[in-house]
């Protein structure tokens, strides 16, 4: 009689016939879905939903004072609602048989034979339970094809061992159905057959704070018939753990509500799937920037980390340096971004960066620094010798020893020329020695260049007569040594005496 009563618990047609309409339920819903599917590129993911919705069976296995190889059926269905990459949070609930046969054993012999008495001994028995929970999933591979994830949480189980309901027992409570808080905790796989249909599989472990899922809290027992009887207690007793329970349960999972955005990028599915972008990654490319940022306001490539192959990411351009992505030269300068602000640490933004009127790339062809206004240091701007034609490299271009500054400037003799006036001598030589105008030949004017009276006759070239005897240094046939106006060659400027 027992055993017939069991066979029926284990196989209602209410319950297959609820597990058969819900199957044919989901499954007409995946033939739909598939029938809409769009194929993205490079996906990593397929499950495309927020709220998952599963339900299944399986089998369950009973564990404490009677322990065997004895599994029964078991119904299962949740909902999931996602709430971060890798989490989701959902409610579950179970419902099924614990079957085991009640035996005894010797370090419960005692209790045994006081509860069940001593004909109750190895007895097929079953404890029907329903559980409710709430729980955690952690993703460990979400956005894939095949995902594993954890779980774990707390709920409540109402349960009736047979026993309970047979009646008959030393201690038994005066309802039959009991109820308790239980842990689940487990491991769950899940492979997506579409983007909207999957198959998942869960091994748990429910963790009971009860001893009598099995009708025989062993300790209570004890405990209670030493109150009544005054007998002692065995202190070799073994102490009763609580009883739990494992679930594998496998069943369809199907994702509804369906997020339009499922990267959150700013791009709906649609559009990434128009630009052949990775709709479950916002950032296709892996280059810090999002899709939608980068289609949308870069017009860079969702597809390159270096969309102008400048040698800087895109996202050092835009976020670092404040460059275009798209262009491989953001200040056209000349001079690559990536060159800029690695090799010359210019500014990639300017074209001119010390503002000196040459152009970045400008100034590294011609060999001056484009962070100094005046490389040579002459005091002219690196631009303005180029555009007076003196050399910036050079604070001295024609090397007559005055710096192209002091000649532009303060001389206003010719930078590219060590002789303005072609005198003979050099500018230095007539501004800081001689004092005579570099930009006049013959300086006095008295016919005789320069360098003729300094070098060639000694004269002054400050002085039309060197000798001031009245006659000019270039007819003055001893221009250093004056006239002696005595009536005797007094024309020849010499001072010559009658013999």
């Amino acid at each position: 009689m027992i055993r017939t009563r069991l066979h029926q618990f284990m196989m209602p047609e209410s319950g297959i016939t609820s597990i058969f309409l819900v199957t044919i339920t989901l499954l007409t819903a995946s033939v739909e879905v598939l029938a809409q599917d769009i194929i993205y590129p490079g996906r990593p993911r397929y499950s495309e939903g927020q709220l998952a919705i599963t339900a299944g069976g399986g089998i369950a296995k009973y564990n404490g004072e009677f322990s065997d190889g004895k599994v029964d059926a078991n119904y299962w269905a949740s909902a999931s609602w996602t709430i971060g990459p890798y989490l989701r949070f959902g409610l579950q609930a179970e419902k099924g048989l614990l079957s085991y046969n009640r035996r005894w054993r010797r370090n419960t012999q005692s209790a045994f034979e006081v509860q069940f008495g001593h004909d109750g001994n190895q007895v097929d028995r079953s404890t029907e339970f329903q559980s409710f929970s709430g729980l955690f999933y952690l993703d460990l591979l979400p956005a894939r094809y095949f995902n594993v994830y954890f779980l774990g949480g707390a709920g409540r189980m109402w349960y009736t061992p047979e026993d309970y309901k047979v009646g008959g027992l030393y201690l038994m409570p005066e309802e039959a159905e009991q109820q308790t808080w239980i842990f689940p905790a487990g491991l769950g796989f899940e492979a997506s057959i579409s983007r909207r249909l999957a198959f998942a599989a869960e091994v748990r472990t429910n963790l009971s704070l009860t001893g009598d899922l099995d009708a025989f809290p062993s300790d209570e027992v004890r405990d209670t018939y030493a109150v009544r009887t005054g007998a002692p207690r065995n202190p070799n007793a073994a102490e009763t753990a609580n009883d739990f329970h494992f679930s594998l349960t496998a069943g369809l999972r199907i994702y509804l509500f369906p997020d339009t955005d499922i990267d959150g990028d700013g791009l709906t599915n649609d559009e990434e799937a128009r630009h052949n972008t990775n709709p479950y990654d916002q950032d296709t490319d892996g280059d810090g920037l999002s899709d939608w940022y980068e289609l949308t306001q870069l017009k860079s490539s969702p597809f390159l980390i270096d969309t102008d192959n400048d040698g800087l990411t895109d996202y050092e351009e835009v976020v670092k340096y404040h460059t275009r992505s798209d262009t491989l030269d953001t200040d056209r300068d000349n001079l690559s971004d990536a060159n800029e602000v690695q090799t010359f640490f210019t500014n990639p933004l300017m074209s001119d960066t010390d503002h000196d009127g040459l152009p970045d790339g400008e100034e590294i062809l011609l060999g001056t620094n484009p962070n100094m206004v005046d490389t040579d240091g002459d005091g002219i701007p690196d631009g303005k010798e180029i555009e007076y034609g003196t050399s910036p490299l050079l604070p001295d271009t024609d090397g007559d020893g005055l710096s192209d500054d002091y000649e532009l400037f303060t001389a206003q003799t010719d930078a590219l020329k060590a002789d303005t006036d072609a005198d003979g001598l050099t500018d230095f030589e007539e501004v800081m020695i001689e004092r005579t105008n570099p930009l006049k030949a013959d300086t006095d004017g008295d016919t005789l260049n320069d360098f003729h009276e300094l070098r060639v006759i000694f004269t002054n070239p400050l002085s039309q007569d060197t000798d001031g005897d009245g006659f000019r240094d270039d007819v003055d046939k001893c221009p250093r040594l004056p006239e002696a106006f005595n009536g005797f060659q007094d024309s020849d400027g010499c001072p010559d005496k009658r013999e």
